[in-house]
């Protein structure tokens, strides 16, 4: 069973809008109450209040003519928001983030209803196709439902007016038909992606070809009074154009890396640390606008559902300025160098297909370093340690379940050349042969 998560459109009716609207505001003041209250309990007396005695509070503020309100609101909304607060203090006394913030009203908001699967009415709904929420009814949808039953559902809305239904099932995923085919993968700005066998993936850039709309939208709102319903206008329009390039981006994304994911059995790709990347001020929307964080990451749980091979390379493999041919390495390598000639076998390269064929290769030589491989989730690692007496990188191919193995290390933690997988690619006849014999790959090859 794989957990499968679902985002889909709804359209409820206009009362049905209203009202949820009316839960969005009662979250967010669920949410605020209980950080002021907790944080003025600690403030004051130094007493640690969570937020179980936040909803126990609420509870009796429902019997109030004050609060009397809160009864028309499902409990499942204030019990999340504070189950959500809960979290965000987890996570700063974790150190994973700062102090929990006060939420502000504004067009984007969530709320989540808890999906009993023993009350009778909505499984017996949800079977049929409708989704019921409490104390909404049937909500019109846009897409047919899932198998399987979900715990928790999410409904959001964006600042277009959109609204959405967010949740997971437990599904059985059928595996792919294995197509016997490897590739490697280096992702680009000019290209999205380039696969070593020479396919070259358009980049649309979606943020550049809108661009010019978008500041014409935002000057426009720049002018208006903020608050004013000329203003909320013209910041709908602005959300629209932004809805319109994430929509469009996600929708590219999902076709290309299933179509990679369909015709390819194994797949090599660099660990790319983008938020690094993005630091580059000439190259950080371009960056941005490619996505190739979502890219990657849509590759690898496709991977997962469909039982194919995800591996990663090292992000300091020198994969665009060593030869694929011979192996010979270039000192330096300018970015706006897109082809190069091999001063030792004279090789001329295409830049991202050299880079796509070397991390084949790395790759080829990394899934070769384990006898017994298995089909999960792989992970190129650099972790410091001691080796020699000296401070050296340790580049690793982790394998859930199998013990760590080091494939090779260098200077600046790059990783050094793979004689053995040049030769798979690049040797024909007896050569080739017992390379195949000694890395255990004859049905792969």
């Amino acid at each position: 069973m794989t957990i499968r998560a679902y985002k889909q459109e709804i359209r409820p009716n206009a009362m049905q809008r209203a009202e949820l609207n009316q839960y969005f505001g009662a979250g967010r003041w669920a949410f605020n109450f209980g950080l002021d209250m907790i944080s003025k309990a600690y403030a004051r007396r130094k007493d640690g209040v969570n937020y179980i005695g936040v909803s126990k509070l609420i509870t009796k503020l429902k019997k109030t003519s004050r609060y009397a309100w809160l009864n028309e609101i499902p409990s499942d909304v204030v019990s999340q928001k504070l189950r959500d607060l809960d979290r965000a203090f987890q996570n700063f006394f974790a150190g994973r983030a700062k102090y929990p913030r006060f939420r502000k009203r504004k067009a984007s908001a969530s709320i989540r209803f808890n999906f009993d699967p023993r009350h009778c009415g909505k499984v017996k709904a949800w079977a049929n196709g409708e989704m019921v929420l409490p104390k909404l009814g049937k909500i019109k949808l846009t897409e047919k439902l899932p198998a399987g039953m979900p715990k928790l559902i999410t409904i959001s809305t964006d600042g277009t007016g959109r609204y959405y239904a967010s949740y997971a099932v437990d599904q059985v995923i059928q595996f792919k038909p294995k197509t016997s085919s490897m590739v490697g993968i280096d992702m680009g700005l000019n290209h999205l992606a380039t696969l070593s066998d020479g396919q070259k993936i358009e980049n649309p850039k979606f943020l550049k070809s809108l661009l010019k709309t978008l500041r014409i939208r935002q000057k426009s709102l720049s002018r208006k009074r903020k608050g004013s319903e000329r203003w909320k206008y013209q910041a709908r329009r602005v959300a629209k154009v932004h809805a319109r390039i994430r929509d469009s981006r996600r929708d590219y994304l999902h076709k290309a890396t299933t179509a990679i994911v369909e015709n390819q059995d194994v797949i090599f790709v660099e660990s790319l640390h983008v938020k690094g990347m993005a630091r580059n001020p000439k190259l950080s929307r371009t960056i941005h606008d490619t996505s190739m964080g979502e890219f990657l990451s849509m590759l690898r749980y496709k991977c997962e559902w469909y039982g194919k091979e995800f591996i990663e390379v090292d992000q300091w493999y020198p994969s665009s300025k060593t030869c694929s041919c011979c192996g010979h390495r270039l000192d330096e390598l300018d970015l706006s160098t897109r082809s190069w000639t091999c001063p030792k076998c004279k090789a001329e390269h295409d830049r991202d297909v050299n880079a796509s064929r070397n991390i084949l290769a790395e790759g080829l030589r990394i899934r070769a370093g384990s006898p017994d491989f298995k089909r999960v989730e792989n992970r190129a690692l650099a972790s410091n340690q001691s080796l020699n007496g000296s401070e050296t990188r340790i580049n690793e191919a982790r394998i859930v379940g199998e013990p760590k193995i080091p494939y090779g290390t260098g200077s600046r933690g790059r990783m050094t050349n793979s004689r053995v997988a040049f030769l798979m690619l690049n040797s024909e006849g007896d050569a080739a042969d017992k390379v195949v014999e000694k890395t255990g790959l004859q049905e792969e090859v």
